[in-house]
């Protein structure tokens, strides 16, 4: 049986690594479904907290005789972890809102599956750019570029380090500012192809009144949409390999304004 012998000084660091990472777990995209059980979420969060313990030089202090800063001390470690999280969710919800407008576009706005993190009716198109993304996500390991970022925020600010900068509410408006242009960007091929598909047939219906070009629109718009995001699928990996790949600084910014 292993017995974990921790001096009372190096165990308070570990709760503290273990809130802050189990913030992070349990609020990124990829891991906050309802179908990822919850015991894998804590089983994570435990062993990468643990996994981190020895390579952090945290300073030793004790707190059981101050538990009002030890409540603070936990509360601000869930905000930093929650923040971080948040960063990551912002970027995958502009891809959905991405695959909303293309789907809106194509006349896909009625054809919703359930989406398994959020349990919600989406898009269809949302939930296959969210899937992309999250392949991309996986496959240039930007998933290192976070757990970097996560050691890194443990090294700027340490334990009961956690202080709030007004700074810190510019920089999350300004994301949230940028999904709404990471949205537009990903779906612009649909909504240019589809702007030019409605204008031609209005054209159309003007000049040939007797076509049913309600009847003609609805299939036209589906197979030009699609086509033109198969052709534009390999022009969005690039793009959202750097804002992945950005992510980390991202990330580092925003832990510099908490101390």
């Amino acid at each position: 049986m292993l017995i974990l012998d921790l001096p009372l000084d190096n165990f308070q660091n570990f709760i503290f690594i273990l809130v802050r990472v189990g913030a992070i777990v349990f609020s990124v995209p990829f891991l906050e479904a309802r179908n990822v059980p919850m015991t894998l979420k804590a089983g994570l969060a435990v062993a990468v907290s643990i996994m981190l313990l020895p390579q952090l030089d945290l300073p030793a202090f004790s707190l059981v005789a101050h538990p009002f800063a030890l409540a603070l001390g936990i509360a601000g470690e869930a905000a930093v972890g929650l923040i971080i999280g948040l960063t990551v969710q912002l970027l995958f919800s502009a891809v959905q809102l991405a695959g909303q407008i293309a789907g809106f576009q194509m006349g896909f706005a009625i054809a919703n599956v359930v989406d398994p993190a959020s349990s919600l009716q989406i898009p269809i198109l949302s939930q296959f750019l969210n899937l992309f993304a999250l392949m991309i996500f996986f496959s240039i390991n930007a998933h290192y570029y976070f757990i970097k970022a996560l050691v890194d925020a443990f090294e700027l600010i340490p334990p009961m380090g956690v202080a709030f900068d007004g700074r810190l509410f510019d920089i999350i408006v300004r994301m949230g500012g940028n999904m709404f242009v990471v949205a537009v960007k990903v779906s612009a091929p649909i909504i240019v192809a589809m702007l030019l598909t409605q204008t031609a047939l209005g054209l159309t219906a003007r000049t040939v009144p007797q076509m049913q070009i309600f009847i003609v629109a609805m299939p036209l718009q589906i197979i030009l949409g699609l086509t033109f995001l198969g052709f534009s699928l390999p022009y969005i990996k690039p793009f959202l390999s750097d804002a992945f790949k950005d992510l980390g600084r991202t990330i580092i910014e925003m832990i510099r304004l908490f101390h």
